[in-house]
């Protein structure tokens, strides 16, 4: 009886294993490839996701992709000035919001709201939230 469990269970440990394995191997390279879409300026990553975007949902063809990427790149500038007075002021609302909220906290409460906040501060955020629907391929 024993001879015949034994390759059962060295099949469940290799399937077992492999599984595993895959799992980390997928992982690993999604990483990666976060990593690549999302380490460039913020301005780079903004075009490439909205570019990305229409590319899937209007099929833009490869010379369409190439204007549509020049149009961005040279809106860019003219997009971050037109933001900066909206961002410091979201900023200030922020911290406004901030500065009641700790009104309301006990001691221990602040320390860790402050906690919370630091590492909250510290988080790479993205431009802007991503476009709807599923991730780039």
């Amino acid at each position: 009886m024993k001879s015949r469990l034994l390759p059962a269970f060295v099949l469940t440990g290799v399937f077992v294993l492999g599984g595993v394995a895959g799992a980390g191997a997928m992982r690993a390279y999604m990483l990666q490839d976060l990593r690549s879409r999302f380490g460039g300026p913020p301005g780079e990553v903004r075009t490439h996701l909205r570019v990305e975007s229409m590319r899937r949902h209007l099929d833009l063809t490869a010379d369409q992709v190439v204007r549509v990427e020049s149009i961005f790149r040279e809106t860019d500038d003219e997009l971050e000035r037109t933001m900066k007075p909206c961002r410091d002021g979201l900023e200030a609302l922020r911290k406004s919001t901030d500065d009641r909220i700790v009104e309301v906290l006990d001691a221990s409460q602040r320390v860790r709201f402050q906690e919370f906040n630091e590492k909250r501060k510290r988080r790479p955020h993205p431009p802007f939230p991503p476009p709807p629907g599923p991730p780039p391929e």
